[in-house]
Order: structure tokens, then C-alpha cells, then sequence
């Protein structure tokens, strides 16, 4: 999966880095080169058979920006603001809008439809809304929107629409992404600050589309709380240098802007609905603190069938280093576990081995992990006697899908703690 989504973003930006950053930072959640590695790889390959198809241009035309001034810098502190506001916006009309089709509970062939139809609605005052936006972004970033009779209009229309017409699809389900239409918004946000703040008198050295480009880095920052696949993507976009010191100073103050006003970002709080992570995110700082379950995932402990005779899971501790076995059902959910010290009173008689079961002497299932999780919450799940902590798929499915091992956790822990008293 992590692959899958760094070869998609590089062949579809024609940025290789970028599209291995962001399967490490919102997949996988951990820069490992065991899990990085495979990342890169997929991107080059993906990068490559794309230009070998498409050409070595990049997707985005982007003008050569200068900065003249460090005081230049300055006006890019309210462009973060405006993007992180931007960016809490967007997500809560996602999330509201698969609520609304959710209570409505219409069928998909109605779905699809009434979306289609809303969105046509729009794209017949502005045709900007449909597609992907690639052309309407290039014309924003060259300043192309000067030329309608009213541009601030027309550039606050096209925002608008493009907003209510993303939040449409994505609730309806729809097959699409919100990638592409978080950077026609930071694009249009950008260029409609930029052109504002000249009619003001304000930054007039400084070109529109050195603000829509800022933009666009600063709003996807705002809703993937990624502010270096942000700075990544923009910087392979432009391959211009001067700007990455605005860029950076904007992505981060969106962030802290919008993290108070919308929790998750864009792909977390999907996890979080199906339960695929645990509560909201941690905010702890650190590399290992911010590191993931799935990041140290390890093969589960070969389970044993909630009817497999006590006999078979004597022999399996006689030959096995764990001191619990998990007990699994017919469709391989999670349902118990086996301790070695609670075998003891049955070991007595052959004939008590034989007619004993995993069921009969299983305890209930111990706090388990999801992949999702971050290790910060695997400290106190650490505690318990297993060796090897469970993970499941989803605290809903309780499938067993791998393990943690709690020394490692607990040494991780140890490490980090270690190097933070050295400061």
C-alpha cells in the first residue's frame, strides 16, 4: 500500500521525493530505511515511466518567484494563517458533508447522480470546477485570472465552488481524491491574499503568484499536518530555492492554526472513524515518540484454534519462546489467550490433555494495538506479561494481523528519555 501511494503521487506530480515522503509520513508514519527504502524505489520507477510517457515537465508551470527582501517575509505569516483557516474549513466541510449523505442513507445510483448534478450546476457559471484543475491552477499561479473582467470575483467564485464541489463528491463517495483540489484551494486562497494585499498598497514587489505558490504548499500542510511533504512537493514543483524560506514559514504557522480548529488531518480522520487508530493523534514531539505501531510491526505469534486440545498447546510452549499463545476463531479474530502458568493444574493426567480445549483455560483478550497507533500509546499496553503485544487490524474486526515486541518498546522508550535529559 505504502508503495502504491508513493508511486501515485510521483507519477502524477513528477516528484519522486515528494511522493516517497508522503507514504512515510501519512502511511506509514516512520522514516525507517527499512520501510523508506522500498518507497523510494517505487517512486523513481513510477517517476520514470511517467516521463517516458508524458514528457520530463513538471504537472504545474510555475513562474520563477524572487524574493528581493528578508522583510519579504513577513507578509507570508497571514498567508499561513489565511491557509490554516483554510485548511480546518475544508476538512470540516468534508467531514459534514458525508455526514449529510450519510443521514440521508440514499442508495449509491442516487448518490452519484444527485452529486453529479450538483457539481454540473456550478461548472456552468465556473468550468474551473471540473477535472482536476491543472490548467485553472497554471492560469492562477501566471496570473492568467487578471484578464476576467472582475478577477477578485471571479477568483473567490471559483474558490467557492471548487470548495462546495469537492465536499459534494467526497460525500457522496465518489472515486476521486482531495490531493489535487487541496492545491487548486491553496492556489486560488494564495492569489486571492496576494491580489488583496496589492489593491492594500501592501507587498507590491512581490508577484500574486509568489503567494498562490506559498499557498498551495501552506494548505496542504494545513490539512495532511505534513509540513515537509508541503515543502517537498512545492520545491520539486518550482525548483526554485529563493521561495522555500516563505514556504517554510508558512506551512508551519498553518498548522498551528489549524490543528486547534480541526484535530485530525485529511487521511487520519477516516482511521480514525473505522477505528483503525486509536482516539486523536499523539502531539508528543520526538522522532520515537512519533513513530507508529505499524512502523515496528513484527509477525504474529502463530495462534492456536479455540479448539485445539491442551496436549498441542503444551508441546507448542515446549518448543516456543512465549509465555502466551493467542487463541483465534473460526474467522481469526482475537478472542483469548493462553498463559504457560495457567497449564499447570492440567498437566497432571494424560487423559485431563485430551479432553481440555484453547477455550476451556483461555483468558480474555489483553489490551492490543492497531497499526495506526502511535508508540507513545504502547507504553502502558507495555506493561503486561506478553512478550510480544497483539495487533489487530481494527479495534471493530479484532483480526490478528502481526505483533510488538515490548522490550523493543520499552528500550525505544528508554533511549528517547535518555537523550532528552542530555538537553
Amino acid at each position: 500500500m505504502g508503495c502504491g501511494a508513493a508511486s501515485g503521487i510521483a507519477a502524477a506530480y513528477n516528484a519522486p521525493i515528494a511522493g516517497a515522503v508522503f507514504s512515510a509520513a501519512t502511511g506509514l508514519g516512520s522514516f525507517s530505511i527499512n520501510l523508506f527504502a522500498p518507497l523510494v524505489f517505487s517512486s523513481v520507477i513510477a517517476a520514470m515511466v511517467s516521463r517516458s510517457f508524458f514528457g520530463m515537465g513538471p504537472v504545474y508551470k510555475v513562474p520563477v518567484v524572487p524574493l528581493t527582501s528578508p522583510w519579504q517575509l513577513a507578509w507570508f505569516v497571514p498567508l499561513g494563517i489565511l491557509s490554516g483557516g483554510v485548511g480546518a474549513f475544508f476538512l470540516k466541510v468534508l467531514r459534514e458533508s458525508e455526514k449529510q449523505f450519510s443521514r440521508w442513507n440514499w442508495p449509491v445510483y442516487l448518490r452519484l447522480p444527485a452529486a453529479g448534478l450538483l457539481v454540473g450546476l456550478l461548472a456552468v457559471a465556473y468550468p474551473g470546477v471540473c477535472g482536476n484543475g491543472y490548467s485553472v491552477t497554471n492560469r492562477i499561479l501566471h496570473e492568467g485570472f487578471l484578464s476576467e473582467p472582475q478577477p477578485l470575483v471571479w477568483l473567490g467564485g471559483l474558490f467557492l465552488a471548487k470548495l462546495f464541489a469537492t465536499g459534494c463528491t467526497v460525500g457522496a463517495g465518489t472515486v476521486g481524491g482531495v490531493f489535487t483540489p487541496t492545491l487548486f484551494l491553496g492556489a486560488s486562497a494564495g492569489a486571492l491574499f496576494g491580489s488583496l494585499l496589492h489593491l492594500a498598497g501592501g507587498a507590491l514587489l512581490l508577484p500574486t503568484s509568489a503567494f498562490a505558490l506559498v499557498g498551495m504548499g501552506a494548505v496542504l500542510a494545513a490539512t495532511t499536518r505534513s509540513p515537509f511533504l508541503a515543502m517537498i512537493l512545492i520545491f520539486e514543483l518550482s525548483l526554485n530555492y529563493e521561495i522555500v524560506p516563505s514556504l517554510m514559514l508558512a506551512c508551519v504557522v498553518a498548522i498551528l492554526v489549524a490543528q486547534p480548529l480541526h484535530g485530525a488531518s485529511i487521511y487520519t480522520e477516516q482511521l480514525e472513524r473505522r477505528e483503525l487508530l486509536s482516539g486523536a493523534e499523539s502531539r508528543a514531539t520526538g522522532a520515537t515518540m512519533g513513530q507508529t505501531v505499524g512502523g515496528r510491526l513484527l509477525p504474529p505469534v502463530q495462534p492456536v484454534a479455540d479448539y485445539a486440545r491442551l496436549k498441542n498447546i503444551a508441546a507448542r510452549f515446549l518448543t516456543g519462546p512465549n509465555n502466551f499463545l493467542p487463541v483465534v476463531d473460526s474467522h481469526q479474530r482475537l478472542v483469548g489467550v493462553v498463559a504457560l502458568q495457567d497449564l499447570k493444574d492440567f498437566l497432571k493426567t494424560e487423559r485431563v490433555l485430551d479432553a481440555v480445549i484453547a477455550s476451556d483455560v483461555m483468558r480474555p483478550p489483553p489490551p492490543c494495538l492497531v497499526p495506526g497507533q502511535r508508540l507513545l500509546d504502547a507504553l502502558p499496553v507495555a506493561a503486561s506479561e506478553l512478550k510480544k503485544i497483539p495487533v489487530i487490524n481494527s479495534h471493530a474486526k479484532h483480526r490478528l494481523v502481526g505483533s510488538v515486541s515490548r522490550t523493543e518498546v520499552l528500550v525505544l522508550f528508554s533511549e528517547a528519555l535518555a537523550a532528552e535529559t542530555k538537553f
